[in-house]
């Protein structure tokens, strides 16, 4: 590839003098790789030598094409040369847009080796032996194979947490590179967590910048370097983006131009995972004289069963236990050593394979209550539960049990028109777990109505009441 003065090419070292290459000309052992213009803000992102960068991004502002180079350098400097590099995306069709600027930028450089192929999988092989593979995550036997040397991760706001662990495994041999870009999603995920780690990184705190680092484009990234270089497109983009802060609702401008992370209208449970609902540490046993609600979600012997228990006077959500792969009976048996720990009332699902376990529990004298559910009570348990985590209430806090906090923010809502009548869908989103909400909206059901919990309730809020008016009189 070439820079802004000169032709796509690639030329032998012996030609030129043996200076330090920047990133823009890099040398495998035969040739020099010059790349194409880029912004700074790519450039920057280029240069980074975190083992894990995440660059969250405005829409359209060339995350991707910056990407393609980054990869297309590191096939190129490998000096090994065993591994494929890896560049994955959501769908077949996002993969290739990856691959098809790829082999551009590497048919002008002159360093492609044959034909590229696009069978099982897009492939990219280069005159120095490295090879470039483009596998869709959306069928789970594409992320299956070899080891890799590194790669991106395009789209990253659409990775589940399965296919980021399919892709940890593939590079737990080399311990190689990887970029993950994307917008930010509406909801949380795992690319949401690896931008936490960079931000934490950045920022001095318990992760290492070695290991992660952050970078965050917004619209106003590309709006600066373009005025340095069309300085009239640049305000044409300006008022572009104008237009569409006017014509979108705030929380996907934020998200798509601002490279903000925000919660869709459609959230159960916003703000769940901030203090004052959640926070502090969970107990290893309740509280002398405590007595607890313990809401159990049972789950096919291969889904994670879980209980969760709230205090009865406390009014928070002091343990959990997430376990599977257990018989129900063994299963039984670990569900009452918890309740020997937070003694109280369990109220177990019913449904499915829950019945086994509400059966062997009555037939050892545990205190339990069966809760069937159906489209009616598993509205009415979130939407108290709901209720009850709204910051602004705070009538029931949370100890700091992951996945917990997860999964309370990435539970959604979906509405359901048959004829006239309008029915509400709650689940978690695609490819996640709700079976911890679901335990704790079970715990709460059975404590909501106690005389203690009403108390507190009405206690807590009064609280908040007189809290804001004194601070409503010191403004």
């Amino acid at each position: 590839m070439a820079s802004a003065s000169r032709p796509h090419r690639s030329t032998s070292t012996s030609r030129r003098p043996k200076t330090r290459a920047s990133y823009s000309e890099r040398c495998s052992p035969t040739a020099l790789l010059y790349l194409p213009p880029l912004y700074p803000y790519q450039r920057k992102l280029l240069e980074d030598p975190a083992r894990d960068a995440a660059c969250v991004s405005a829409t359209q502002i060339g995350k991707t094409f910056a990407l393609a180079c980054w990869i297309l350098v590191c096939a190129w400097q490998d000096q090994k040369r065993i591994h494929p590099w890896w560049w994955t995306g959501p769908t077949y069709a996002q993969v290739m847009n990856g691959f098809q600027y790829i082999v551009a930028l590497a048919t002008a450089a002159g360093i492609v080796a044959g034909q590229p192929t696009v069978t099982p999988f897009p492939r990219l092989r280069l005159l120095n032996g490295a090879l470039l593979e483009f596998r869709s995550r959306d069928e789970a036997q594409n992320l299956m194979g070899t080891t890799i040397a590194g790669g991106v991760v395009d789209e990253a706001g659409m990775l589940t947490a399965e296919q980021q662990a399919a892709i940890s495994t593939r590079r737990a041999e080399t311990m190689g590179p990887l970029r993950y870009i994307g917008n930010p999603g509406i909801v949380s995920g795992p690319f949401r967590r690896i931008c936490a780690k960079g931000e934490s990184a950045m920022a001095g705190g318990s992760e290492s910048p070695a290991i992660y680092s952050l970078h965050r484009w917004t619209w106003r990234d590309r709006y600066e370097a373009m005025k340095v270089t069309d300085p009239r497109r640049a305000e044409e983009y300006a008022e572009f983006v104008e237009q569409e802060r006017a014509s979108l609702v705030d929380y996907e401008f934020r998200r798509l131009y601002e490279a903000e992370w925000t919660e869709d209208e459609a959230a159960v449970f916003p703000g769940a995972g901030v203090e004052p609902v959640s926070g502090g540490d969970p107990l290893a046993t309740g509280a002398p004289g405590e007595t607890y609600s313990i809401g159990v979600d049972v789950g096919q012997m291969a889904d994670y069963m879980v209980a969760v228990a709230i205090s009865e006077s406390g009014l928070r959500a002091d343990a959990m236990d997430r376990f599977r792969g257990i018989p129900y009976p063994q299963a039984v048996d670990r569900l009452i050593e918890f309740g020997r720990r937070f003694p109280g009332r369990f109220i177990v699902e019913t449904n499915g394979p829950g019945i086994a376990v509400y059966q062997e529990m009555q037939r050892r004298s545990v205190e339990v209550d069966a809760f069937e559910t159906t489209g009616r009570s598993k509205e009415a348990a979130i939407q108290s539960l709901a209720v009850a985590l709204c910051p602004a209430r705070t009538s029931l806090r949370l100890a700091a049990m992951q996945p917990l906090q997860h999964e309370l923010q990435v539970f959604r809502y979906w509405k359901r028109a048959t004829g006239a009548t309008v029915n509400y869908h709650y689940a978690a989103t695609e490819g996640e777990h709700d079976d911890c909400v679901m335990a704790l909206a079970l715990a709460y059901h059975g404590i909501e109505g106690t005389p203690n919990a009403r108390l507190m309730a009405s206690l807590r809020a009064d609280m908040a009441r007189r809290k804001a008016e004194r601070e409503g009189r010191g403004a």
